[in-house]
């Protein structure tokens, strides 16, 4: 019968409202039948919450690098006219070079400080580390220390290989860190003035760069023994792990190689 069909009035309520029950009714039990999703485990979760803000902060790192390189050479090229106007003009006092030098060197370690801290946040910010297996975090680069001595031609070969250079020391704090790892040994690092001027070997100007060289040094002195004996020192070390010391460069003593994490 037609009426059969129809769902069974429940007692006290009108026509209307037994039909309104009736639909919530499905609308529930479809709701139950309805598949429920998969949690997403809470690490995976986590792991890709990492990898976005690694993955920002590396996108706001770029972009700042590329900033700081355009300042640096504005900086670099107004030094650059300051001192062509200086050799020009007879009247300007020579000191006036170390007041321009000495500015631009301070605003270079202000920045390289920035970028420190950055890194260093990456750094806390993820469990992926920045530095190889065997090497050291410092501001913005990894540090290798060797196990073997070598001479220093054999040392920047051996950093070259490895896709770093010899240590370059920029500020105080980086040499402070490496007084600490080194354990008053000595290292070479990547100055050198074979040509007879000292220079880095990243290209880093030594001019601008604080010195570290320990009293009455560089010395240049030839009584080494080694054959040649008019050759000086024209290789630099770290010595004892604390101050600058020049060497003969076919000395064997361990090397710090340095690598920058961008």
């Amino acid at each position: 019968m037609k009426g059969a069909k129809n769902r069974e009035r429940e007692p006290g309520l009108s026509y209307e409202e037994n039909t309104y029950a009736n639909v919530d009714d499905l609308h529930l039990k479809s709701i139950k039948k309805a598949p429920t999703a998969k949690e997403i485990p809470a690490a995976k979760n986590t792991q890709h919450r990492v990898m976005l803000i690694l993955g920002v902060l590396l996108i706001l790192v770029f972009i700042i690098l590329v900033t700081l390189t355009t300042f640096l050479f504005i900086s670099y090229k107004r030094v650059g006219e300051e001192m062509s106007q200086m050799r020009n003009d007879s009247n300007v006092k020579y000191n006036l070079t170390d007041e321009v030098t000495a500015s631009l060197s301070s605003d270079i370690q202000r920045i390289l400080g920035f970028l420190g801290k950055v890194a260093e946040a990456l750094q806390k910010s993820s469990s992926i580390p920045l530095c190889s297996e065997g090497w050291r975090y410092y501001g913005l680069s990894c540090y290798y220390l060797s196990s073997d001595s070598i001479p220093w031609n054999a040392s920047k070969k051996e950093c070259e290989n490895k896709g770093a250079h010899l240590v370059v020391i920029n500020s105080e704090g980086e040499l402070n860190f490496l007084r600490v790892i080194t354990n008053k040994q000595s290292f070479w690092i990547g100055l050198t003035d074979a040509d007879g001027t000292w220079r880095w070997v990243d290209g880093t100007s030594y001019d601008i760069t604080p010195k570290f060289w320990a009293q009455t040094q560089p010395d240049d002195w030839k009584d080494h023994g080694f054959k040649g004996g008019e050759e000086g020192e024209d290789c630099a070390t770290l010595r004892n792990g604390y101050d600058w010391n020049d060497l003969h460069c076919s000395e064997k003593i361990k090397y710090i190689c340095e690598k920058k994490i961008f």
